[in-house]
């Protein structure tokens, strides 16, 4: 027990040694530990003043002074410090880069002596949107998944060409006091989600991006679905959707302009009462240079269907596709759209509105 005793003491003595040094009776310091707050990562760089006061008989030289990392920079009186009067180290941090809390110490080294004096910094930084702003940070992340926070949940990545990789990033912020750990479930072979990083510390910025990379030329028309992320052990949905068409870029100005040209003998189907028939033609021309391939015929209304959709067409020619009605899938009115999908680098996609009722 008396072992026991010995050992908590000597274990405090070190404890308060730490901080109680940089304070003694020759040397005294305006603050010993400084709390910047609330800072923005992209507001640049802060700094503060430690006041060294000599209480000695003789004069004080500050041999050296040195920080715990790159980010913080420290500058102090070179001059020897007389009886009575004052230096000043400036201590100096980069927010930049640097999302999340932080704690930084200085060491003073000063003649004399050998063990130094130590002050310290320390702080929170922002997200430069956050800080720089000012505001609830709910008000720059409105979507809320409970303390987890994000910018968007959007995930439509618009017209893609195949084998052209297209990323979007989602902003997060973990509004939290705890950490946040992400992952992701099994993904489609084209799509890949990257956490940057993948544990957010609390009260910290960070970012997802999803990348699409279509590979299979075959793939063509709406994809969509959902992405599972796991978000502390719970499952949330991400929706996404795009549009494959093929990878124009990579065509030259010659093979565009001797390209396929498509055309499309109708805007419109209208079927009317479904009794006057569930099946309506639509021709597709090609009046360009080259054969026009037809990549993908889609409808965004299981009720809808087309008797083909992927084929070619002669320059000159035309073909017809057979849109077919599903009386059994319609219950009052419907109104969607087919979504032809080309290699006609001026109109990859055209669109027809089809309407029927019962």
């Amino acid at each position: 027990m008396i072992m026991k005793s010995i050992s908590l003491l000597v274990i405090s003595l070190i404890l308060s040694c730490g901080w109680a040094l940089a304070q003694n009776d020759k040397i005294s310091f305006n603050e010993t530990e400084h709390d910047f707050g609330k800072i923005g990562e992209k507001d640049g760089k802060v700094s503060f003043d430690f006041l060294l006061k000599n209480n000695g008989t003789d004069p004080v030289v500050l041999t050296n002074v040195t920080a715990s990392c790159g980010c913080t920079t420290p500058k102090w009186t070179r001059e020897p410090i007389e009886k009575g009067k004052t230096g000043t180290i400036t201590v100096t941090y980069d927010p930049l880069r640097r999302v999340g809390s932080f704690t930084k110490t200085v060491s003073i080294f000063y003649s004399g002596q050998s063990e130094p004096l130590k002050v310290r910094i320390k702080g929170e930084v922002l997200s430069g949107e956050v800080a720089k702003k000012n505001v609830d940070v709910k008000q720059v992340y409105p979507v809320a998944i409970g303390d987890y926070l994000l910018k968007t949940k959007d995930l439509d990545f618009g017209q893609s060409g195949a084998q052209e990789a297209k990323t979007i990033r989602l902003d997060v912020y973990n509004n939290s006091d705890n950490p946040v750990n992400q992952k992701v479930l099994k993904l489609p072979k084209y799509l890949r989600v990257v956490f940057n990083p993948e544990v957010i510390p609390p009260k910290t910025a960070a970012t997802i991006d999803v990348v699409l990379n279509v590979l299979d030329e075959n793939t063509y028309g709406n994809l969509s679905g959902n992405i599972t992320m796991v978000i502390n052990g719970v499952n949330q949905n991400f929706p996404y959707s795009a549009t494959i068409i093929d990878n124009f870029s990579q065509w030259s100005a010659t093979r565009k302009a001797n390209a396929g040209k498509v055309a499309l003998s109708a805007a419109e189907i209208n079927f009317g009462n479904l009794t006057s028939g569930s099946s309506r033609t639509l021709k597709i021309s090609n009046s360009g240079k080259s054969v026009l391939n037809i990549r993908s015929i889609h409808s965004s209304d299981p009720a809808i269907s087309v008797s083909k959709t992927h084929f070619s067409i002669n320059p000159g020619e035309i073909d017809e596709v057979k849109v077919n009605a599903n009386e059994k899938n319609i219950k009052t009115k419907l109104a969607t759209t087919l979504t032809v999908i080309s290699d006609d680098p001026n109109q990859p996609i055209s669109e027809v509105s089809v309407l029927a009722s019962k």
